[in-house]
């Protein structure tokens, strides 16, 4: 009696520690909203960044250093929103298997575009591309990722990062690469599919649930971007001018026009010259709108319109204003377009 109940508390504890969800860390919130979304109710992810907080460069906490040496799967961006993160990946997470979701080929990438709303500037994909990348990545994506993901990346992850994720990554941490490329939703769609199937071959018992929480997803985000693209069809005309051009993936995707930027980037105060070149540029196209940002003082901006009558808008590119989790990625793009909608209509 003894040896059975032994034998049976001993399978029992085999099982827990198969059955046991793996440990997984997004770097910023709209990521981990969408990896919160294809765990479902298995576990929760751990979230890296603070939305309040600017990606491009930070200091780990220990407890999130702590995070990422317990992890057994790492979702970040791309290195070109986070340069910091390579070492801690390197250093913490050697034993994870990490995923930098913007070198998947199928995404939408665009180059940083000049200040001047230059709106054909560097396109990294033609437009055919853009709109049929959804399925092409359907039919190729197994081909395409069950062998760069599999158990050798984990063993090869350290040397592959250095070497910039492997061959078929390679290009997509230039300098000149918009890192913002969440806030096209077609990108979203891809991610989910690829989250899904890195959490179901890490975790096979769970894959079911994983697989229908994607498939769920993506069913959302479709009638999302229906409902948005009608509610920006009545300012798709009118041209606004941002603190800094984080948003070309959301404006390109719903064809808003953009005029152009205060300053070159968030880390950067722009000239007198060119704070002078963006009170042309306001004049000269009639710009309803200039949006800030929630993370960035709203002074320059109130600098360049002067005493004319044209609103302040804020876009929030990271959801600092929202409740990390499942739901933050959907409520990201409601407030990119309300905002949109409100503040750029003439």
């Amino acid at each position: 009696m003894t040896r059975s109940i032994a034998i049976a508390a001993a399978l029992l504890c085999s099982t827990a520690a198969y059955a046991e969800a793996p440990r997984v860390v997004a770097d910023i919130a709209p990521l981990h909203s969408l990896v919160a979304k294809v765990m479902g109710d298995v576990a929760q992810p751990k979230l890296l960044i603070e939305p309040t907080a600017s990606p491009h460069s930070y200091a780990l906490r220990p407890s999130q250093a702590v995070a990422l040496e317990e992890a057994d799967i790492v979702f970040f961006t791309s290195d070109g929103l986070t340069p910091w993160i390579t070492t801690p990946l390197e250093t913490l997470a050697s034993d994870a298997l990490v995923f930098e979701v913007m070198a998947d080929e199928a995404n939408v990438h665009f180059e940083y575009r000049d200040s001047g709303g230059d709106h054909d500037h560097g396109h990294g994909h033609e437009d055919d591309h853009s709109d049929d990348h959804a399925d092409d990545h359907k039919e190729d994506h197994d081909e395409n990722h069950s062998d760069t993901h599999d158990d050798d990346h984990k063993d090869d992850h350290a040397d592959d990062h250095v070497d910039g994720h492997g061959d078929g990554h390679e290009g997509h941490s230039d300098e000149g690469l918009d890192p913002h490329g969440w806030l096209d939703p077609e990108n979203a769609k891809i991610w989910l599919v690829q989250i899904a199937e890195a959490l179901a071959k890490q975790d096979p018992e769970n894959a079911a649930k994983y697989q229908a929480n994607a498939q769920a997803a993506l069913v959302e985000l479709t009638a999302l971007m229906v409902k948005l693209t009608a509610q920006l069809e009545p300012v798709k005309g009118n041209p606004y001018l941002v603190l800094h051009d984080a948003f070309q993936y959301f404006d390109r995707r719903f064809e808003l026009e953009f005029a152009g930027s205060i300053a070159l980037g968030d880390a950067s105060a722009p000239s007198p010259a060119r704070i002078v070149k963006a009170q042309e540029i306001l004049e000269e196209s009639n710009a309803a709108c200039v949006f800030t940002e929630p993370q960035q003082s709203d002074k320059l901006v109130k600098v360049v319109i002067g005493g004319t009558e044209v609103k302040i808008g804020e876009l929030d590119a990271t959801g600092a204003r929202l409740l990390p989790g499942p739901d933050l990625y959907t409520s990201l793009l409601q407030g990119l377009a309300d905002s949109f909608a409100i503040c750029s209509k003439g």
